[in-house]
C-alpha cells in the first residue's frame, strides 16, 4: 500500500489511484466500526459486571434482624402446644394414680390372699395325737378338755374360711379395668399432644436452617459470581484495549497514506505509543477483593431458635421440666433417639447364650439386639464387662435364658423398651434371679392364660397398664388394625414380660394369680420333717420371720447361702433360716436333732434343671 501511494504520488493520473483512494476511504470506514464495536463490547461487559455485583444485594432484600421463617401457618407461639401438652400429662398422672391406686390395692388383697390361704390350709382339725395329750386322769375332765381342744379349732378354721372368703370376695369385685382403660387412652393421646409439639418444633427448625443456609449461600453465591464476572469483564478489557490500540495504528498508518511526507508520517505512526484508557470498566477499577458486602444477618440465624431441638437431651431437660408424668419418646420426623435402653447388671452372666454371632464392639451388638426387638433378643453378654474387642466379642442373649452369678467380672446388659426418654441405667447386681407363674384372664378366649416369668425379683408384682405395638404380638395386632397394638404385662420396674390380647376396650387382660416358682436354680418346694430342729450354730443369726410365706421367700431369695427354715414349735410363726454354708443337701440328716418340742424344718428343694447359685439379700 506505501509503495501504491508512492506510485500515486509521482503520477496521478494513473488507473490504481482512484482504486487505492477508495480502499482507504473502505479502510477506515471498516475500522472505525470495529472501534464502536469495541466501545460497545467494552461497556457491555461492565454493565454485566455492574449487575452481578447489584444482585448481591438482592439477597437481603426484605430481610433484617428480626426476620423469621416458620412454615406455613405458625406465628411463632410455641406456648400453645407446650401447654397443652403438659396440661394432658397433669391428666394423665391423675389418672394414672387411679389405676396404679387400684391395682396396688387389688395387688395388697391378693398378697393378703395367699396368706390367708396358706393359714386356712394350716389349719387342721386334727394334726396329732400329742395335741390331746392332757395330765387329767379324770375321764369327764379328758373328754371336756378334747371338746374344748376341737371347738376352738373349729372356730379358728370358721374364721380362717370367713376371712379368706371375705378377702376372695374384695378381690373379685375390684375391677381396675376401667381405670386401666382410661389410662392408656389419656396416655395416647398426651403422647399424640407431645409428637404434634415436637413434629412442629422440628418443622421449625427444618425451614429455619433451610433458610438460613438458604440466605448464607445466596450471598456467598452471588459475591462469588460477581468476582467471576470482574476477571470476565478485566479480561475483555484487556483483549479490547490490545484491539484499541491495533486500530489506532492502522488509522494512523491510513493517514500516513495522504501525508506531504509519508516515509515520516509512517515512521511517525510506528513510533507512536496508543492510550487505552477510553476501554476501561468502572466496575474493574472498583473492585476491593477484601470489599464483600455483609448483609443484615436475622438474629435468629446467629442466635437460634427459643426452643431447643427435640433430638436433644436439652429439649427435655427444658421443654418437660417438671411434668407431672413422664414424656414418652420422641418419634418426631426429626428424632433419632432409640426405642430401647439397655440396664447393666453387673456380676451376671447367662446360663448359656449365641456363640454363632459375636460383635466387637458394644454398639455393634446393642444394634443387632434393638433390630431383633425383645421379643427376639433379651440382651447382651460382655464377658468382661469391659466392652467388648475383636479378641473378647459380645454375645447376644436370648429370651428366657436364667442368669447366674459369675466368678469372672461379667456383666450382662439388659435392653427393655425405653417408655421414657434418658432411661438408661446402670446397676449393681440384681437382688435374685426368681421365676414366676402368673396366670391372667384374656376376654377374647375362655378360661385363663398362664406365663412362666423369668429373671424377676423375689418380691415382683405383674400387672397390665398398658399396651405396645413393638412387640412381635403387638405389631401383629397393629397389622390387624388395633393402633395401639397388643396388651403388655410388665413387672414393677415396667419391663415388658409377656403379651396379651389385641389393645381395644372389649379386649383386655388382668391378672388374677402369681405364684413365686423359684429363685437362684432352687424351686418353691419344701419337704417339711416335723420334731426336727438345729442348732443355733446352724441358724443365721438376725432372721426371724412371723409368716412362712416372708420366710420361704426370703429363703429363695438368698439361693445356696439358705437351706431352709426352722419352725419353733412347728406353729406357723416365728420361722428362723438354715445357713446354707453349715448344712447342705448331702449333710443336713447328720446335722439335724430331735426336738421334744414338736419343732420342724422346711427342706428346700433344687431344681433338677437347673444350676444352683448363692442370692443375695
Amino acid at each position: 500500500m506505501a509503495q501504491a501511494a508512492k506510485a500515486d504520488k509521482a503520477d496521478p493520473v494513473a488507473t490504481d489511484s482512484a482504486n487505492l483512494t477508495d480502499f482507504v476511504v473502505q479502510m477506515k470506514g471498516i475500522l472505525d466500526e470495529m472501534l464502536r464495536d469495541l466501545m460497545n463490547s467494552t461497556n457491555l461487559a461492565n454493565a454485566a459486571c455492574q449487575a452481578a455485583y447489584n444482585n448481591i444485594s438482592a439477597c437481603g432484600a426484605g430481610v433484617n434482624s428480626s426476620t423469621v421463617f416458620y412454615p406455613a401457618g405458625f406465628n411463632g407461639d410455641f406456648t400453645t402446644y407446650k401447654t397443652n401438652h403438659s396440661t394432658c400429662r397433669s391428666e394423665q398422672h391423675q389418672v394414672q394414680t387411679r389405676a396404679s391406686r387400684c391395682e396396688a390395692t387389688r395387688d395388697a388383697y391378693i398378697t393378703l390372699e395367699n396368706e390367708y390361704l396358706a393359714a386356712f390350709r394350716a389349719l387342721n382339725e386334727y394334726n396329732s395325737p400329742q395335741e390331746c395329750a392332757s395330765a387329767e386322769t379324770d375321764v369327764q375332765t379328758y373328754l371336756q378338755s378334747m371338746v374344748t381342744h376341737f371347738q376352738n379349732t373349729r372356730i379358728a378354721w370358721w374364721e380362717a374360711y370367713h376371712r379368706l372368703q371375705n378377702i376372695t370376695t374384695n378381690i373379685s369385685n375390684m375391677d381396675c379395668t376401667v381405670d386401666t382403660l382410661a389410662q392408656v387412652s389419656k396416655k395416647s393421646q398426651c403422647d399424640q399432644d407431645q409428637l404434634t409439639y415436637e413434629n412442629l418444633v422440628c418443622s421449625v427448625y427444618q425451614t429455619t436452617n433451610e433458610s438460613c443456609q438458604t440466605y448464607v449461600n445466596c450471598n456467598d453465591n452471588a459475591w462469588n459470581h460477581y468476582v467471576a464476572m470482574v476477571q470476565n469483564t478485566n479480561n475483555t478489557v484487556v483483549d479490547n484495549q490490545w484491539e484499541y490500540r491495533a486500530i489506532k495504528r492502522l488509522q494512523c498508518l491510513l493517514d500516513a497514506f495522504a501525508a506531504t511526507d509519508m516515509d515520516a508520517a509512517i515512521d511517525a505512526c510506528i513510533q507512536a505509543r496508543y492510550d487505552p484508557s477510553s476501554v476501561s470498566s468502572a466496575c474493574v477499577s472498583s473492585y476491593n477483593p477484601n470489599g464483600k458486602p455483609v448483609p443484615t444477618q436475622p438474629a435468629v440465624c446467629q442466635a437460634g431458635l427459643p426452643v431447643s431441638h427435640p433430638n436433644t437431651d436439652q429439649f427435655a431437660a427444658t421443654e418437660y421440666a417438671g411434668l407431672a408424668a413422664s414424656p414418652s419418646l420422641c418419634y418426631a420426623t426429626c428424632c433419632t433417639q432409640s426405642m430401647y435402653t439397655f440396664t447393666t447388671h453387673s456380676g451376671w452372666a447367662p446360663a448359656s447364650y449365641d456363640s454363632s454371632t459375636s460383635y466387637s464392639s458394644i454398639s455393634d451388638a446393642r444394634s443387632a439386639c434393638e433390630s431383633l426387638t425383645p421379643s427376639a433378643c433379651y440382651g447382651v453378654f460382655d464377658i468382661s464387662c469391659d466392652g467388648a474387642t475383636a479378641a473378647q466379642p459380645a454375645y447376644l442373649i436370648t429370651p428366657g435364658t436364667v442368669l447366674q452369678a459369675s466368678s469372672s467380672g461379667s456383666c450382662v446388659l439388659v435392653m427393655r423398651l425405653a417408655t421414657e426418654r434418658n432411661t438408661t441405667v446402670t446397676t449393681t447386681l440384681p437382688a435374685v434371679n426368681c421365676t414366676w407363674d402368673v396366670t391372667f384372664n384374656r376376654t377374647d378366649v375362655t378360661g385363663v392364660g398362664t406365663a412362666r416369668i423369668t429373671q424377676s425379683t423375689v418380691d415382683e408384682a405383674f400387672r397390665f397398664t398398658t399396651c405396645s405395638n413393638e412387640t412381635a404380638e403387638g405389631q401383629s395386632c397393629a397389622s390387624q388394625g388395633y393402633a395401639n397394638g397388643a396388651w403388655v404385662m410388665s413387672n414393677r420396674a415396667g419391663r415388658i414380660v409377656a403379651d396379651g390380647s389385641c389393645c381395644s376396650s372389649t379386649k383386655f387382660n388382668r391378672v388374677v394369680g402369681q405364684t413365686l416358682h423359684g429363685c437362684n436354680g432352687y424351686l418353691n418346694t419344701w419337704n417339711q420333717s416335723q420334731n426336727r430342729y438345729f442348732s443355733v450354730a446352724k441358724i443365721i443369726r438376725g432372721l426371724r420371720y412371723s409368716t412362712v410365706v416372708e420366710a420361704k421367700r426370703h429363703c429363695l431369695s438368698l439361693g445356696s447361702l439358705c437351706w431352709g427354715l426352722m419352725d419353733d414349735g412347728c406353729d406357723g410363726s416365728g420361722f428362723a433360716l438354715v445357713d446354707g454354708i453349715g448344712v447342705t443337701t448331702a449333710n443336713w440328716d447328720s446335722e439335724v436333732l430331735v426336738s421334744s418340742q414338736g419343732t420342724c424344718i422346711y427342706e428346700k428343694k433344687p431344681d433338677a434343671t437347673a444350676v444352683q447359685t448363692t442370692g443375695s439379700n
